[in-house]
């Protein structure tokens, strides 16, 4: 599962190498969405640089984030890749949220939701609404750390 931001395509390089695609999607938030023919889209990204540059741009997002991704779920669990992200966003001061979590771990959204109830159960973290709060720093480290 991934989440997409404003502006991101779906389905671009399926219809780059003209193969067919089929996607499941569930919004969010609201969200417009629009839809190109293959062959005008290909035709959209010859003639026009801008876009082109922009595509070319998400593409090499995408595959940057995909390498990163892959290197953390090899070497890391579900509950250790969360812990990591946890502490990540606490030390950048980035507010911690579901969906967030859900693009940087690999595994299903309802094994992200077990993970945070564990970590909830056993006061590590505090889930208020739909923001993330680390309460026990020293726990959560730990865990990160002897987690096999």
């Amino acid at each position: 599962m991934d989440v997409y931001d404003s502006g991101m395509f779906l389905g671009e390089q399926e219809a780059i190498i003209n193969r067919p695609y089929s996607a499941s999607i569930i919004n969010i938030s609201p969200i417009t969405v629009l839809s190109i023919r293959n062959s005008d889209f290909v035709e959209w990204s010859h003639r026009d640089h801008r876009f082109a540059d922009r595509l070319i741009h998400n593409l090499s997002e995408q595959i940057y984030h995909l390498t990163k991704r892959m290197e953390r779920y090899s070497m890391h669990s579900a509950l250790q890749q969360i812990g990591l992200f946890l502490l990540y966003c606490a030390h950048e001061h980035i507010p911690i949220t579901r969906e967030k979590i859900t693009y940087e771990v690999d595994t299903s959204y309802r094994n992200i939701n077990r993970v945070l109830k564990k970590l909830a159960d056993i006061n590590v973290i505090q889930i208020n609404r739909s923001i993330i709060k680390i309460t026990d720093f020293q726990t959560l480290q730990q865990i990160v750390e002897t987690e096999d």
